[in-house]
């Protein structure tokens, strides 16, 4: 890394920023894509990270999700650095149980992953509905990695920004956060929600992806953004290097690395 990539990301360091995406375990398409807690404590120390946002990867690719939920929890429930997130998966017939069982254990929000999983963004619908009434943000995965470099044996689908669209229009109150969306997407969903997205509709940014001066159109909506790495699927100094080069505000800063991520959190 060049003299000034390191004086950038350590101008990013000191922002303190919250990571929304995160996993601890083995991405299964490529053997450098894993992390176990130390891992993750180390990618927050490299970045200055306050907080990480996690779940695991095994409960993308497991027979159920409810091992990876128990594993996460077990390595990482007693650190304050991390703040859990489930994975549930609508199909299995015990998932408001799973649901339950996780946040009593310490899980302070939930994943969903239709893309993987491979159903309906429509069945969210009753697992957005607990979260509501459980005042717990909803994250919805709507990819992990780029459709052009994806393995021939991943399961994965992209999502259609419509049915997205029709879940936040039934839910509009409910604080959800969007993963994996590009800026083009995120102009052709908010289209299709006749240009009103919520304010509580939040998207992550490790795939608006470009030169470094493409985080400077975030200053158009700044409330709408958080970071969020894809770490350890995705390289996160990508991310990091576009915002410390932008000519973004310090507020907007502020708000995309660590605002507005705690505000779901409150609701």
């Amino acid at each position: 890394m060049t003299a000034q990539g390191r004086m950038l990301l350590g101008a990013f360091a000191e922002l303190g920023a919250t990571d929304t995406t995160c996993f601890l375990g083995q991405w299964p398409y490529r053997l450098s894509a894993a992390a176990d807690v130390d891992g993750l404590r180390e990618h927050a120390d490299r970045l200055g990270l306050r907080s990480l946002w996690v779940s695991h990867l095994a409960s993308l690719f497991g027979f159920d999700t409810r091992s990876g939920n128990e594993a996460v929890l077990a390595a990482c429930a007693d650190d304050p650095l991390f703040r859990i997130f489930a994975t549930i998966d609508p199909r299995e017939d015990d998932w408001p149980a799973e649901l339950d069982r996780a946040t009593e254990a310490g899980a302070q929000g939930i994943r969903v992953a239709p893309g993987f999983h491979r159903y309906d963004v429509s069945r969210v619908q009753p697992v957005l509905a607990a979260c509501a009434e459980r005042a717990l943000p909803l994250q919805l995965i709507a990819r992990l990695d780029d459709a052009r470099v994806r393995h021939p044996l991943s399961p994965a689908v992209d999502l259609e920004l419509h049915r997205i669209a029709d879940l936040v229009r039934d839910h509009s109150t409910q604080p959800l956060l969007l993963s994996g969306l590009n800026r083009a997407d995120w102009i052709e969903l908010n289209r299709h929600l006749g240009d009103d997205a919520p304010a509580n509709v939040r998207l992550d940014l490790w795939h608006v992806n470009g030169p470094t001066h493409v985080a400077d159109r975030l200053g158009d909506d700044p409330e709408r953004w958080v970071f969020g790495s894809g770490f350890p699927l995705q390289t996160p100094e990508a991310t990091a290097l576009q915002l410390a080069a932008s000519s973004l505000s310090a507020d907007a800063l502020r708000a995309i690395t660590s605002g507005n991520a705690a505000s779901l959190l409150v609701q």
